[in-house]
């Protein structure tokens, strides 16, 4: 009898997927990975110098420091990349904090799901400074961007 509910729950889900896919417009959604991935002009005007796009926080997070999303003790390249950003931070006396997972439970619309999504589904570390974020930004990024400048 579990494996029938959960086979049914598998189908479900999927064609739930596959029903979302038609709804989000592919269009609007490339224009935001350009935008924060860094593409033309007109699409980088909603992001700020340095990159960095506006979202929403995550779950438990007050925006008033840096947090670093990657996994943490893992040798790859992603995790070395945050390893390094974190001691740059530590450097310029820039309080951060460190975040294997992200939950978002209160998005209010579909285009900050998009906005999310194009951000976190981009190249590990994802760092956010106060209510902005942006997928594998370099310290220099963090730390102009932490400053205001």
């Amino acid at each position: 009898m579990n494996v029938l509910k959960t086979g049914f729950f598998v189908a479900v889900a999927a064609l739930a997927v596959l029903a979302a896919r038609e709804y989000v417009p592919r269009d609007a959604v490339q224009a935001l990975t350009t935008r924060v991935t860094g593409g033309p002009a007109d699409a980088a005007s909603a992001a700020s110098r340095h990159g960095f796009v506006d979202i929403p926080l995550p779950d438990g997070q007050s925006g008033h420091h840096v947090v670093i999303f990657a996994p943490a003790n893992c040798p790859s390249d992603a995790a070395q990349r945050a390893e390094a950003l974190a001691r740059r931070l530590d450097d310029a006396g820039i309080p951060y904090t460190r975040s294997q997972s992200a939950n978002f439970s209160t998005l209010s619309s579909q285009d900050d799901a998009n906005r999310v999504m194009s951000v976190m589904n981009g190249p590990i570390p994802v760092v956010f400074v106060r209510k902005r974020a942006r997928a594998n930004p370099d310290a220099e990024a963090v730390v102009a961007e932490y400053r205001g400048g």
